[in-house]
């Protein structure tokens, strides 16, 4: 007589998660150790060191450049564009190569705009005098 055996049910597969958190941490310094951090991208200024002297500029020798509250920028008490700022600065600094240029923003003024009015300037071989400023709002 044959002897039937009883058909054991299939085992259910499973995964080892003993190493999963291993893994995960090896996975995690793989990619902290190949990524490039971009970094954050600013303005690239040689800042003078700081100094308790006060030196005292011939007003001849400033270049004031405004912008207002609503991005529209002045030479002086002169409208212009930002077109017009280099040709001006040229001009400028060819009579006058002492010169600083001062860009002074309002404080509610798009902060692109500044950028874009300092982009301008330092197009300009000869403006190596720049200095920023704030206008206080209301004030």
């Amino acid at each position: 007589m044959a002897i039937f055996r009883k058909a054991k049910p299939p085992e259910e597969a499973e995964i080892p998660t003993a190493s999963m958190a291993d893994i995960a941490f090896l996975l995690i310094i793989f990619f902290m150790t190949t990524t490039i951090f971009a970094r954050d991208k600013g303005l690239k200024l040689v800042l003078p060191e700081k100094t308790t002297e006060i030196v005292k500029i011939k007003s001849k020798n400033i270049l004031k450049i405004s912008i207002n509250d609503q991005g529209q920028i002045f030479i002086g008490d002169k409208p212009v564009t930002l077109d017009q700022i280099q040709p001006i600065l040229k001009e400028r600094l060819e009579k006058n190569p002492k010169l600083i240029i001062l860009i002074k923003t309002n404080e509610k003024a798009p902060y692109e705009r500044m950028i874009q009015v300092f982009d301008q300037v330092k197009q300009v071989p000869k403006a190596t005098r720049v200095a920023l400023g704030i206008i206080k709002a209301g004030g």
